[in-house]
């Protein structure tokens, strides 16, 4: 594992206190459970899948109303929710369709977070002048958001 990510002992904190503070805060307004389920395949991209892994452990540590499941590929699961890149990251997988590719570093951390909070929330996060226009769609959709450092 990379000097960065790693960590003396399985007791530390992934993530510095100021960031736990300022999560500790913004969970105080969960109210419905948010389930993480992370996806990792053994020999590919270890480092972001250990910095995922690990994330998304210390924000089950900030509150009560999130649970992290971990799972590798190939197993069951990721056979059911047809996941085959390592690593995956799951938001109630049971309920939604929202998937983060690759480790949520940076500017999709930000979009993680805003996930949880609208899981747990019950929230779309849409417009109310979106809300018609979508619901004037028949059949399925698929909305992919790609975000890039660069």
């Amino acid at each position: 594992m990379s000097p960065v990510f790693a960590k003396e002992s399985n007791d530390d904190w992934f993530l510095p206190a100021d960031v736990r503070e300022q999560l500790k805060k913004t969970f105080k307004d969960l109210d419905n459970p948010v389930i993480l389920e992370t996806f990792t395949r053994p020999g590919f991209n270890d480092e972001f899948s250990q910095y995922m892994i690990r994330f998304c452990t210390d924000l089950a540590r900030l509150s009560d109303k999130i649970t992290v499941r971990t799972f590798q590929i190939p197993s069951s699961r990721a056979e059911q929710l047809g996941i085959t890149a390592s690593p995956t990251l799951c938001v109630n997988p049971d309920e939604y369709h929202i998937r983060f590719l690759g480790a949520p570093i940076g500017e999709e951390g930000k979009s993680f977070i805003t996930a949880i909070m609208l899981v747990s929330l019950g929230m779309s996060g849409l417009s109310e002048a979106s809300r018609p226009i979508l619901e004037a769609l028949n059949g399925e959709r698929l909305a992919q958001v790609f975000v890039s450092p660069t």
